[in-house]
């Protein structure tokens, strides 16, 4: 797989004091995972209405047999202490489960079997779906189609997104996570906890606030970069840290997408005191930093680059989650500071 964004549309169609301050933060949580007991009350509020982009879908009661497709839900699924039955596996950043890394260890925490890995790569395997079983099947961060809805909704409620594929960010997906597995409060209890060390993590490094920046990746064979928009949740993260989108990202996201491309002529238009990039790590990857233009990009002359190249790093930021977002804090906060300082 060529990037982080295999399910969504192509997008190319995607200092040791830190974390020692991030690290006690996580201890006084309890632990690196943000996780609800799996014995915590379901609240009450049912049937729940569930209202999404295709309709609305009736819950009858809380769920408990649940596939998850696309990013983040399954994620908030397992924090909020529900096993899901089957959720996507996750080839690009997965471990030798095919899971994502913050995820196998919050299922060994609460002591949940492994879920069944679904490959949803060209289409969703309806029949190896139906064999689950489910009572649920949630896609809050997907590209569900019409088409797909409609034939899922036999197997078992669907809940989707709000408005648009592959739009939403990680609070929202916690709520809605919260709301049909009937424990809202714990599902902004969640937040309110991730947020904070979100927060922990900018006090740490005021030397953030105000210094701009452009998140983007770099394909092999691509005739410029992408740059993703203010609606991309990696952007609303790093925003959260302190940093603010260039004015260039503020410009491009005045038109719908997620990521715009940039052209290797056109990089003066994003410049920014940093630059933040994802790409395969590869030597055909090395290889795109060497082109003059690139060279001559303000942010990577001066060596203020940042670059994701680890694959499950990336998928930290590309779908930051409740359960994501302690494990990447404290691997990507002290690489920007390297960053920003340069």
């Amino acid at each position: 797989m060529r990037s982080p964004d295999n399910h969504r549309p192509k997008d190319f169609a995607m200092p040791n004091l830190t974390r020692r301050r991030v690290a006690q933060g996580l201890a006084g949580l309890g632990a690196s995972l943000l996780i609800v007991p799996r014995a915590a009350r379901a609240a009450d509020g049912f049937p729940l209405s569930f209202r999404h982009v295709f309709g609305e879908t009736v819950f009858a009661a809380p769920p408990q047999r649940i596939v998850t497709i696309g990013w983040m839900t399954q994620d908030a699924v397992v924090a909020l202490g529900t096993a899901p039955l089957g959720v996507p596996e996750q080839a690009w950043g997965g471990d030798e489960n095919k899971l994502l890394p913050w995820l196998t260890s919050a299922l060994k925490a609460q002591g949940m079997a492994l879920p069944e890995r679904i490959n949803f790569d060209s289409d969703i395997p309806y029949e190896q779906v139906l064999a689950l079983q489910p009572d649920a099947i949630l896609a809050f961060y997907s590209g569900l189609t019409q088409e797909q809805y409609d034939r899922l909704t036999a197997i078992a409620p669907v809940a989707a997104y709000a408005s648009a594929p592959w739009a939403g960010n990680w609070h929202d997906i916690t709520l809605d996570a919260g709301r049909v597995l009937g424990k809202p409060d714990a599902a902004q209890g969640l937040i309110d906890r991730t947020n904070g060390l979100i927060a922990a993590a900018a006090a740490a490094h005021p030397e953030f606030k105000g210094r701009s920046f452009t998140f983007a990746s770099a394909w092999v064979g691509e005739p410029g970069i992408n740059v993703y928009s203010l609606t991309d949740p990696r952007v609303q993260l790093v925003g959260q840290l302190g940093l603010e989108p260039s004015a260039g990202v503020k410009a491009l996201s005045q038109q719908p997408g997620y990521f715009f491309k940039v052209s290797f002529e056109n990089l003066s238009t994003v410049d920014a005191d940093v630059v933040i990039f994802l790409d395969e790590g590869d030597a055909d990857s090395d290889a795109i930093y060497q082109n003059e233009a690139m060279q001559r990009f303000a942010p990577i002359a001066a060596h203020r680059m940042l670059r994701m190249t680890d694959k499950a790093f990336a998928m930290s930021m590309s779908a930051p989650s409740v359960l994501g977002i302690p494990w990447m804090l404290e691997r990507f906060v002290p690489e920007l500071a390297k960053a920003v300082a340069a």
